[in-house]
């Protein structure tokens, strides 16, 4: 294990006011400490041109499970030994075939994970044998209906022993989303209504010339938290609450102090031109964009990033910029308890940039780094 730079540093972070009847946390004088490690490869290289984007990890976050989609290879790597474990070759055709392009994947359990491409989804074992294959079929289910082209198109939840899988159903075409839930063994659709969220100010733009059509929208993230399921969303700090054992969902709307609680809105639906479309994207990174919140096991808190950008005006990138490689104007992070009381927030300027698939282990918040093409990860651990 490598081990790079050990810094400390204190921050005034804002504390939320007390509830009668509770005691207040002091948040007025927080230290942070960070080192850098990397994960030794061994004889082996980690493919990380598209660095952590299509990749997976278990409950303890012992293990993550990254895919390859130019090898078609997973990496299966040990975060408690920081090494590579192992590499798992997948055939894209026949009986074991996971499809063209593996565009999101989900876990079952340390031995079983959940591929999906363009072609489908299949749950395989950990020697690339398919298990199961989930079929969308409208005729098949009962319950709520299946609208034409509807499919987990974002990572999502399996439970239940793989026969249950939580998540956004939409597809690509239209604006219309839905949070379901699918019983593949009973055959069984549940969308489960979302109380105000059709009132939140969500954003879609879509690209349409002579030559392709393109869609942008807000990055929408579901997390599995005890029996309970968080969806966010990078458009506005309103969080939903799934209970997977009553089939309940609940809003939490809190008001960040710092920070906007949502985008403005109102942005075009529709442009004609890349540099409109760029254009359009740079004033909507520019206002807040919130990350998912992550759980922190060990000391029953959640902990949620939020940045800005700085518009460049540069339209000649790639004309799909990742938000989180633009220049970065301020970051912030809000602290909530586990019923999701937001207990304070700080402007965290130490930082250089926005946290990359941030996650928590062992009380210390991890983010993925490329260190010299070497799969690294910057770890802070928060002392209250």
């Amino acid at each position: 294990m490598k081990n790079y730079l050990l810094l400390a540093f204190s921050l005034l972070l804002f504390s939320c006011g007390e509830k009668d009847g509770e005691k207040q946390a002091d948040f007025s004088n927080i230290t942070f400490q960070i080192d850098t490690v990397i994960v030794d490869p061994g004889n082996e290289i980690i493919n990380l041109r598209y660095g952590l984007w299509n990749s997976v990890m278990n409950n303890s976050h012992s293990k993550l499970f990254l895919f390859d989609n130019q090898a078609y290879t997973l990496d299966i790597i040990d975060l408690d030994q920081l090494i590579l474990e192992r590499k798992v070759k997948f055939e894209k055709e026949g009986p074991n075939g996971v499809g063209s392009f593996v565009s999101w994947m989900g876990l079952c359990d340390d031995n079983r994970i959940l591929l999906a491409s363009f072609e489908g989804m299949g749950l395989f074992d950990l020697d690339a044998n398919k298990l199961m294959t989930y079929k969308l079929e409208k005729d098949k289910f009962e319950g709520d209906s299946l609208l034409d082209g509807e499919n987990f198109y974002r990572k999502s939840i399996l439970a239940e022993n793989g026969d249950v899988i939580y998540g956004l159903l939409g597809n690509w075409a239209d604006e219309i989303e839905s949070f379901a839930k699918i019983d593949f063994k009973n055959g069984l659709i549940n969308k489960l209504e979302l109380p105000g969220r059709s009132e939140l100010p969500d954003y879609s733009v879509m690209l349409r010339t002579d030559n392709m059509v393109s869609i942008m929208s807000s990055d929408k993230s579901v997390k599995k938290f005890e029996n309970k399921l968080i969806l966010s969303s990078s458009a506005y700090s309103t969080l939903f609450i799934i209970d997977i054992e009553k089939d309940s969902a609940y809003m939490v709307d809190y008001t960040p102090v710092l920070t906007s609680k949502a985008k403005k809105g109102g942005y075009p639906s529709e442009v004609d031109s890349e540099k409109r479309f760029k254009e359009v994207m740079e004033d909507i990174y520019a206002e807040i964009n919130f990350q998912a919140p992550i759980w922190d096991p060990k000391n029953r808190r959640f902990y949620r990033f939020s940045y800005e950008t700085i518009p460049t005006g540069n339209t000649d990138g790639p004309l799909f910029e990742d938000s989180e490689k633009k220049p970065i104007a301020k970051i912030y992070i809000s602290i909530f308890d586990e019923n999701f009381n937001l207990l304070g927030e700080s402007l965290v300027s130490q930082i250089q940039g926005i946290p990359n698939t941030p996650f928590v282990k062992d009380g210390l918040i991890w983010s993925y780094v490329n260190v010299d093409d070497e799969l690294g990860f910057l770890r802070m651990e928060i002392k209250y």
